[in-house]
């Protein structure tokens, strides 16, 4: 999630509605690869706080404080106060807001993060830690905002990344997928219709020889490389593009949020 370049592909509307108000989804079995998968570890956000058992706002992957970073291109500075859970659902929200970084380093949006470890000393006791052969899996409601940037990835030590997706409203109808351990590039998908239009389960199973992703519980892409890593943390956030590689926000953007139904670990038995 830490670069990214812009995709080329057709482009179809954008749907640019505040979420938060959407009901909460209706809860199905999770779409799962072949095999007889166990969930290990999973957040459905039924509480009325975030879970600091499982989840930290704070990521080692952001250069400034464990929350921004400018020179990958975010325009945004992470706080706990732009996430919130009720009905069911994580909801993080980005707004274009002043903020200033312990440092000194001014920022024009504020938005959040959730991390489940290398969270600058701020680790949770109970986080998912992901290794060969798990399958990680989100099921999501993005922004279809200009200039939004949401992702869910793995991250430890300064790498170990597998970037599950990132999207771009920019090009709606595709995800970004990269598997940063495997030495590989970013790889473009076209998804058949506009990802921001409404709930969906987004997932990467990391195999030792390749890395699939699935959307919706069918195959998206695989890379034939495998997850080179001895494990990782999974961070969700909603960061906000600085216009190098995607659009930044236009001026009659000032927020937009992504939804989160559950976030799962599963192991094949």
């Amino acid at each position: 999630m830490r670069r990214t370049l812009r995709a080329a592909g057709c482009v179809v509307a954008l749907a640019g509605t505040t979420l938060a108000a959407a009901p909460r989804p209706a809860r199905a079995a999770d779409p799962l690869p072949p095999g007889h998968w166990s969930a290990t570890w999973q957040d459905e956000f039924d509480g009325s706080t975030l879970d600091g058992s499982k989840w930290t706002t704070w990521s080692a992957s952001y250069s400034d404080a464990c929350r921004g970073n400018k020179p990958d291109h975010k325009l945004e500075y992470n706080l706990p106060g732009n996430l919130s859970v009720a009905n069911g659902r994580l909801t993080i929200t980005a707004r274009r807001q002043a903020h200033t970084s312990p440092g000194g380093t001014s920022y024009g949006w504020t938005s959040g993060l959730v991390a489940t470890g290398d969270s600058c000393g701020h680790d949770p006791s109970g986080g998912a830690f992901v290794k060969k052969g798990d399958y990680i899996q989100i099921r999501t409601r993005l922004p279809g905002r200009i200039g939004m940037w949401p992702a869910f990835w793995t991250w430890n030590a300064g790498g170990n990344e597998v970037d599950v997706f990132e999207y771009h409203p920019d090009n709606p109808g595709i995800l970004e997928l990269t598997n940063h351990t495997g030495g590989g590039a970013a790889d473009y998908h076209q998804t058949g219709s506009d990802v921001s239009a409404g709930w969906h389960y987004i997932g990467a199973y990391l195999g030792a020889s390749s890395v699939d992703w699935y959307y919706d519980g069918k195959l998206l892409h695989s890379d034939g490389r495998g997850f080179d890593s001895d494990g990782a943390y999974l961070i969700v956030d909603l960061a906000v593009a600085d216009g190098h590689y995607h659009d930044a926000p236009p001026s009659d953007v000032d927020s937009a949020q992504m939804l989160v139904d559950s976030v799962k670990v599963f192991r094949n038995s």
